[in-house]
Order: C-alpha cells, then structure tokens, then sequence
C-alpha cells in the first residue's frame, strides 16, 4: 500500500461518526477536565483549571499502522511539571490485545517529536528531561475488556529480567462498567453523554429511563444541549435538520409525555437493520438500513464474516465451524450469533450459547 492510500484510508477511519462525536466533545477543554476529575480521579488532577490544558492540535500518525484512531493529546500543566494525556478512543466492540503495544508506538511518536523539536543545545544538557506522557484508553463496547492494561505482560519471558524490560500501565474507563449512580450524581454534559451511550438502542431504556434522561438533559446550558443532539446524532442515531430542530425545541419547550414520546420514536428508529451494530463495528457499510433485498446475500456474508473476527478474538474456530456459519443465510440468526460470540469466553461458551451442543460433530 502505498503512502497516499494509507492516507486515504486513514482519513476514511478517522471520518466515522462514532469517533467524530467524541472527539467533537473532548476537544473541549471544560468536558475533558469534567471527564478526568469525575471518571479518573486522581489527586493532582482536582486542582487543574481550563488554564491548566492545552490541546496538541496535531496528529500522531505512524506508519505501523494501517488504521489510524481518532485520538487526542492534552499537555497539562501541575503543580509538579508537564505531563501529556494521550487520549484513544476504542469505539468498538471486541478487545484489541495488541492495546499496550499500540500505545507505546503513538507514546514514542509523541517523544520523538517533542525530542526533534527541542533546542539542540538543550538536548545535551544533564537536565533535559522528556515530558511524561498518561495513556487513557475509553473503550465504549458491550463486550468485558480483558487485554492487558500493562505492557510488561505482551513481552515473551517477561519475568526473567525483571527491572530491565520496558514496562507502563494505561488507564482504562469503560463505560459499559460505569455505575449509573455515579454517572447520575451531577448533571454535566459528560454524565449525560455517557449515561446515553451506556444504552444505546430502544430495547436498553425503560419508559422511566427515557424520562429520567430527558428531564437530565432539559436542565443543561444550551450550549451543552446542542452538543449533546451532536452527539447524539453522530452515535446513536443520525439526525436531519428538521428531526433536529423539533429535538431541540421540544426539550426546551414540550412537555415532558410528547418529549418521551418523541425520543422513543428516534430510538426505535434505531432498531433499523444493523445501524446501531454497524456502527460500533465499524461495518455500517454492509448491513446499513434499506438496502435492496437483492444485496442479502452480501448483508450475511458479511454477517457471517464479523461473528468469526469475534471468535478470533477469544480463540481459533475450526475450519468446519467457519464454514458451518459462512454457510448460515438467516441474518437474524448470525445477528444472534454475533452477540453470542460478542460475550463468550471461549469458542465452547460460544457453541453453547447458540445451541451448537453438536460440538463434536463441527469439530
């Protein structure tokens, strides 16, 4: 692949409206600080104002990588020095083992240009230092996450060299694992936004919930408002303008029983073939809403195709039990199926929970 056609590529990655709101939201300095005294916590961190942050505003991209995340960087001034937050945003729905070496490439990427742009003559001197750099990792998927927070455990015979083997530990929020107590003890944009991303289809909200979220959500600044439609519109489920514009007006002016009414009505929507699926996949393309019914057969394979990358995750299907799915035509079963092997453990917890007890017979 050439240098232009990662590019290409990159930009088209980048370009997902999942990752698009978020970044949206967390380029704003307010909501970042929000983010990280209320989900991270740490002491040095309840002090710092706006003041405190600047965003890099630059890209981080390596050529180790096909893909590119959307991600950002803060520098944050304390009380004890600089230190840089790198930012990923792991919007989808499978563990990516390989998390702590990723980090490390864009970590390094950071320091080399930090490096490349200090004073030459600095660089030199017995004081200079390399800024510290904090990964934060917001992993937004169904799925438990359990690749490895530290990097010592991706090395091979780690333990036999002790102190001498490069080593760091990210920070992990999951907003699957988030208690929704702890989101609803304030009311910022933040809270909301990750209290609605917690359920993100129709079937996830109770009546109550929908209420509950609404009358959160009226209370906020406008300006916090239109974020939140933003993002809203961005992941849960696009938005035209008219559809916009009566959201907004009827949050500020509607009662609340229309209000729900109406929000259910968007939610439902959701329920469209594949969209909420598709985007957390990254695979919208394949199974998005409306297509004609002359293109099912690409709908399954392509169905098929996204339950086997998840059984990779956790194991290696055998060759009779891929094609027993690739065989599969029904997409509302391999629909089932991707939420299966979405939660399962092992390829067996897999073949359990769809009704596969035939295992010897795939194997």
């Amino acid at each position: 692949m050439s240098k232009q056609e990662k590019l290409t590529t990159q930009e088209k990655i980048t370009d997902k409206p999942h990752d698009k709101g978020y970044k949206k939201i967390f380029s704003i300095k307010k909501n970042f600080l929000d983010f990280m005294k209320k989900y991270i916590g740490l002491e040095w961190m309840m002090e710092l104002t706006e003041r405190d942050m600047e965003l890099i505003d630059k890209e981080y991209i390596t050529d180790q990588f096909d893909t590119y995340e959307s991600d950002l960087v803060y520098k944050v001034n304390t009380k004890s020095g600089s230190i840089y937050l790198f930012f990923l945003f792991e919007l989808q729905s499978y563990n990516d083992f390989t998390m702590p070496f990723r980090l490390l490439v864009y970590m390094t990427a950071i320091w080399l240009d930090y490096f490349k742009n200090s004073d030459k003559n600095m660089r030199k001197q017995k004081e200079y230092r390399l800024p510290a750099i904090m990964p934060v990792v917001l992993y937004n998927g169904e799925r438990k996450w359990t690749a490895s927070h530290s990097f010592k455990k991706m090395i091979d015979h780690a333990e036999q060299f002790d102190k001498y083997i490069v080593d760091f530990e990210y920070i992990l929020v999951s907003v699957n694992d988030l208690e929704a107590s702890k989101i609803k003890d304030s009311n910022t944009l933040i809270d909301n936004i990750l209290l609605a991303d917690k359920k993100r289809t129709r079937e996830a909200w109770t009546d109550l919930g929908i209420l509950e979220l609404v009358q959160r959500i009226r209370k906020m600044e406008q300006n916090d408002l239109n974020e939140w439609i933003t993002w809203f519109s961005n992941v849960i489920r696009e938005l035209n303008e008219g559809e916009r514009r009566t959201l907004i007006q009827q949050l500020r002016e509607g009662d609340e029983k229309a209000m729900c009414s109406s929000f259910g009505q968007l939610l439902d929507k959701e329920k469209a073939e594949g969209r909420a699926e598709g985007k957390a996949e990254g695979r919208a393309e394949g199974i998005a809403e409306g297509r004609a019914e002359g293109k099912a057969e690409g709908r399954t394979k392509e169905r098929a195709e996204a339950v086997i990358e998840l059984l990779e995750e956790i194991g290696e299907p055998s060759q009779q039990l891929r094609e027993y799915i690739m065989e599969q035509t029904e997409l509302e079963i391999l629909r089932k199926w991707h939420r299966a092997a979405a939660k399962a453990e092992s390829i067996e917890d897999f073949e359990q929970a769809v009704g596969l007890a035939l295992t010897k017979e795939i194997h």
